[in-house]
């Protein structure tokens, strides 16, 4: 974990994990998500994304069992026009975990169609997402850390 990373964090039920920074893990409640929550999400990817540093993410959303409501998406597109020129900057991929391959397809099929400014790339698991994850470290030059590593092999 470098200076920048923070510990680990449980709020709202959410889990910021970057003890393997520059890839942070940030996993989803399986409870529907409040908006203060949301808030909570927004305000700590745009810390992330703030601090300058070029890092990825993997978002674990499966064990969500609700989508985020209508004004959670709002706010989401919202911070997209406010942060997502600086996020594209320095924030090169996020590979979302998600159970339903139905789903996968659907994420794939939007962000084809209206592409945001982060490569974002649906997974079913963080074995499944480590190709690619590797994959985007080696096209920004960064090193896999032993803690990066740990992440991918440790967690299914």
């Amino acid at each position: 974990m470098t200076a920048q990373a923070r510990p680990v964090v449980h709020e709202f039920g959410l889990i910021f994990d970057e003890k393997a920074w520059p890839l942070a893990y940030v996993r989803f409640p399986s409870k529907p998500l409040s908006d203060d929550g949301f808030e909570y999400f927004i305000e700590r990817y745009t810390a992330m994304v703030e601090r300058r540093m070029r890092f990825a993410t993997i978002l674990d959303s499966r064990g969500l069992t609700t989508a985020i409501t209508a004004h959670q998406r709002k706010r989401l597109t919202e911070w997209f026009e406010v942060t997502g020129e600086l996020a594209g900057e320095h924030h090169f991929g996020i590979a979302v975990l998600i159970n339903n391959s139905i789903i996968r397809g659907a994420l794939r099929a939007v962000t084809w169609v209206k592409p945001i400014p982060v490569p974002i790339m649906p997974f079913g698991s963080i074995a499944d997402a480590a190709p690619w994850l590797r994959q985007i470290f080696a096209e920004q030059k960064i090193s896999l850390t032993p803690e990066i590593e740990a992440l991918l092999a440790g967690r299914s």
